[in-house]
């Protein structure tokens, strides 16, 4: 799903021409001081400083309204603003917490999406997690056997086809769900659960306990990009971002700052602590656990 970015194209005013007036040293000097002419010649230019200023306090007030009307009709870029500096803030607690590990890194193929799957990152990524828990699966069995598809509902099934480029996504709810339904197939005793609104830390200690947690997020850790569908279900709000993106955390190293991620479009990777916490609460918090 690309994300075509907007680039802003400033303008500059041209230069004002000024010119010179010429002197009337030699006249000032003949005339007497309070002669009437020079006296209404004052008020003239004391008119004139008076709309001068006037026309400066007008100005003022349009250009604090201009750079306060973009914050005041754009709540999305307050709530962006909002959630950096919160995952800024979580990221630098973090690195000093001492209820977490300094690091912990869990074994999580990183099998890749392409061909099969050009849009179905969330059924790669829960492919994954299974694999580290000791499963033996294909890349495709969940997408084409487990995962439910439809037209409209993304949240509990994934809406289009996942071996489509034309495919869209599914929420944590749907993949919950098919996690579930398979381990359950396989009498497995692991539950998948749903962690979604949870703080970034307790995606860490999941990590940090051993357990691979499926994880929204943008690709490449991009700003998100356009909503362009949104469903609310059981009290929460989700939203279809157009470079959405599912990934597997693997573990994380606080004192470098990163996360571990088993990523199904980049591979082995690391991404940095507070730029993935950002995403993650941008995407609505969403995370599904295999423990």
């Amino acid at each position: 799903m690309p994300y075509l970015p907007t680039r802003r194209q400033n303008t500059l005013p041209g230069a004002t021409p000024y010119r010179r007036r010429p002197s009337v040293e030699g006249a000032r000097r003949a005339r007497p001081l309070f002669a009437r002419s020079r006296v209404a010649r004052a008020g003239n230019v004391l008119a004139r400083c008076k709309a001068a200023l006037a026309c400066f306090g007008a100005a003022a007030l349009v250009l604090a309204l201009a750079l306060a009307l973009p914050l005041a009709a754009s709540p999305s870029a307050a709530a962006d603003v909002d959630l950096e500096a919160r995952a800024a803030a979580e990221a630098a607690q973090l690195q000093v917490a001492a209820e977490l590990p300094r690091s912990a890194s869990l074994d999580v193929p990183a099998l890749q999406q392409y061909p099969e799957l050009p849009t179905g990152c969330e059924s790669v990524a829960l492919t994954n997690a299974l694999l580290a828990c000791g499963f033996d699966l294909q890349k495709t069995e969940i997408a084409q056997e487990w995962l439910p598809t439809g037209a409209d509902d993304f949240v509990h099934a994934f809406m289009g086809d996942p071996t489509s480029p034309d495919g869209h996504s599914c929420m944590a709810p749907a993949i919950a769900d098919t996690a579930a339904a398979y381990l359950a197939a396989h009498g497995s005793d692991l539950e998948a659960a749903d962690l979604t609104g949870a703080p970034f830390r307790d995606v860490l200690a999941q990590a940090a306990a051993g357990n691979p947690v499926v994880v929204w997020c943008t690709i490449g850790l991009d700003e998100p990009g356009a909503c362009y569908r949104t469903a609310q279900e059981g009290g929460r709000t989700y939203n279809l971002i157009t470079n959405s993106h599912c990934v597997v955390v693997r573990g994380f190293d606080l004192d470098a700052g990163t996360v571990l991620v088993s990523d199904s479009l980049a591979g082995q990777v690391s991404y940095p602590l507070a730029t993935f916490a950002a995403r993650y609460y941008a995407l609505g918090a969403q995370a599904v656990v295999l423990r």
